[in-house]
Order: structure tokens, then C-alpha cells, then sequence
């Protein structure tokens, strides 16, 4: 009888341990997840770089700063240094806040990557 009960433990603690490896293991995938959502909306990411203007990809930014260009001759205020285009920059009001989102969201990915691979 003893060794029965011996026996379920043994069963019931190899089930903790595969649940607590599990558990490591989707916490890693929710890392990496979150490290290239918030890299892609970096100034420099997948979808950041678009609203770059100074980026090779820039497009929206490009035409806002065009739009910008053209109406800094009536005033300038959308050119990306204008009085609204430069809440726009990364370090404006609006793309800073995105810019520092992103840049949170993906130091979380790699710190909860990074507690996982030093548990292992």
C-alpha cells in the first residue's frame, strides 16, 4: 500500500513539472511575441519606419513631410520640424509616446524571454 501512495506521488509531482516547464515555455513564446510587436513599431520596425520620413520605406512619413513642404510656403506648420508636424517625430508628443510603447513592449518580450533562458 505504501509503495502505491509512493507511486502517485511521484506521478503527481513528474505532472507539476511538466506543467511548470509548460508554463516556462509559453511564457518564452509570449516574450518573443511581444519583443517583435513592439520592435515593429519602432522608428525603425515594420510598421514604425513607414511614419519615418528620414526611413527608405518612410511613405507615410515622406507624404506628410511633402504635405508639409508644401505648405510650409503658406506657413509650415505640418513639415515634420513645423509647430505640428514635429509631434509626429519620435521625439514629438505623438510619435515619442508611440516610440517609447514600442520600445517598452519590446524590452518586456526580451525580459521575460531572458528570465526563462536563465532559469533553464
Amino acid at each position: 500500500m505504501q509503495s502505491s501512495s509512493m507511486t502517485v506521488l511521484r506521478m503527481s509531482k513528474q505532472v507539476q513539472l511538466s506543467q511548470l516547464r509548460s508554463m516556462a515555455t509559453i511564457k518564452e513564446k509570449v516574450g518573443e511575441v511581444l519583443e517583435k510587436a513592439g520592435k515593429a513599431f519602432t522608428d525603425t520596425g515594420k510598421v514604425g519606419k513607414k511614419f519615418n520620413p528620414d526611413h527608405p520605406d518612410g511613405t507615410a512619413g515622406k507624404e506628410a513631410d511633402k504635405q508639409g513642404k508644401a505648405a510650409d510656403k503658406q506657413g509650415g506648420a505640418l513639415k515634420k520640424d513645423g509647430a505640428v508636424g514635429k509631434e509626429f517625430t519620435k521625439e514629438g508628443a505623438v510619435g515619442g509616446t508611440a516610440q517609447k510603447a514600442a520600445e517598452k513592449t519590446e524590452g518586456l518580450g526580451k525580459k521575460m524571454q531572458g528570465e526563462e533562458k536563465t532559469k533553464k
